[in-house]
């Protein structure tokens, strides 16, 4: 009856020891399977096949292409898997001139970064590393040299304010198209404005009427000569020729409607 019991100790410790062996095996098994698994992504990490494909940006016209791929610290050695979008769009939107930033990735391995840039209302004449910003006020710009962008005069920090809030509706296409923003005075108004266009004419306005600036390139066509100047009248919203000589005048214009 003993030789019998321990018998079946026997095969119960031989089953105990065989599932040990499973168990170890098993563990062997996946142990193996998660170093080659580690040693392939170490292997992809390292090649070029981890590396990013293409490098596209979009609606930046402030900064190039490579200025914004500098800032957001990317470039054909990126990784694909290991960038994060996050961390990207946090990089660029510390810049003052970017609104906002999006990365994007495409399943060929490629990069998108589209930009919306705030709106430069021009840089101060005494000082073209403090540039007005539509909606933000002054600020600092030292790592670049804005083109197409207004000059402004000896503004007073209010009439920045008030060329700030004027500016919010005027296209950004129409503003590219202006070289400077000087403040100007009338016997009737003292706190007026003279805008220069690219083309050599030049516009008195108020500020209330500096909206008006979106209709400048509709009237283009029906102006005749060179350095015309124009009144843009704020509260008949219409853009009227003036005879006088607003280029070597600083005195009274008188608006008249050239028809």
């Amino acid at each position: 009856m003993e030789e019998k019991i321990l018998s079946i100790e026997e095969k119960l410790l031989r089953q105990a020891e065989r599932k040990r062996r499973k168990k170890r095996k098993r563990k062997l098994i996946r142990l193996v399977f998660l170093l080659c698994a580690l040693c392939l992504l170490v292997f992809y990490l390292l090649s070029d096949m981890s590396k990013v494909k293409s490098l596209t940006v979009l609606n930046n016209t402030y900064y190039s292409d490579e200025q914004i791929l500098e800032k957001a610290h990317l470039d054909y050695n990126s990784s694909y898997l290991l960038t994060i979008r996050f961390w990207v769009n946090h990089l660029l939107k510390q810049d003052p001139l970017i609104r906002s930033a999006s990365l994007s990735k495409d399943l060929q391995g490629g990069f998108t970064i589209t930009i919306e840039e705030e709106k430069v209302i021009g840089y101060l004449s005494s000082d073209p590393s403090q540039v007005l910003i539509q909606g933000v006020g002054i600020q600092t710009i030292h790592d670049i040299e804005l083109q197409n962008v207004p000059r402004i005069g000896a503004f007073t920090d209010d009439q920045l304010q008030l060329l700030d809030d004027a500016f919010e509706d005027v296209d950004t296409e129409v503003l590219a198209m202006v070289s400077e923003i000087l403040p100007h005075s009338e016997s009737y108004n003292a706190n007026m404005v003279r805008i220069v266009m690219n083309d050599g004419n030049r516009i008195t306005t108020s500020y209330n009427g500096i909206h008006l600036l979106n209709s400048y390139k509709k009237i283009l066509p029906q102006l005749e000569g060179t350095h015309v100047c124009l009144f843009m009248d704020e509260y008949s919203g219409n853009i009227i020729k003036q005879n006088t000589d607003c280029v070597n005048s600083s005195g009274e214009e008188n608006p008249q409607n050239n028809e």
